[in-house]
């Protein structure tokens, strides 16, 4: 694939990172003001899951165009984090793996817990990597 080519493939997934966190952030602060309502709980975890989808394969894309080979979400972010590309790889092995496991999350208690992590731990951290790739040349 052509140079030019590879740089805007990735460029073009961070555009759909940034429209996706903003669904993302937009979710979080409705729940904040309606902390029971269920319909809400699902958009944040389902943001969450069209946001990290992306990040991964923002990551991929650029890898690709730094020369990097790596296709599958857990080897793509292990070679982002030795590239230097995530400044902590184990959260984002921990967002694979719920993201995994809120795919099946039908419970209340679950989903509670699963807004939680994405408040606290996961968004932060997929804004910090918009923003990281946004100042890239």
């Amino acid at each position: 694939m052509e140079e030019s080519s590879k740089n805007l493939r990735w460029r073009q997934r961070l555009e759909s990172l940034q429209r996706a966190l903003k669904q993302l952030k937009a979710a979080l602060a409705a729940l904040a003001n309606d902390p029971s309502n269920d319909v809400i709980a699902i958009a944040v975890i389902k943001a969450f899951e069209f946001s990290f989808e992306l990040s991964w394969k923002s990551l991929k894309d650029l890898l690709q165009h730094e020369g990097i080979d790596a296709m599958l979400p857990r080897e793509v972010l292990r070679q982002a984090f030795a590239y230097g590309l995530l400044p902590e790889g184990q959260i984002w092995i921990d967002m694979l793996e719920q993201r995994n496991l809120m795919a099946h999350t039908y419970d209340e208690q679950r989903a509670r817990q699963a807004t939680a992590m994405i408040r606290e731990r996961f968004a932060p951290a997929l804004l910090e990597l918009a923003s990281a790739l946004e100042e890239r040349p």
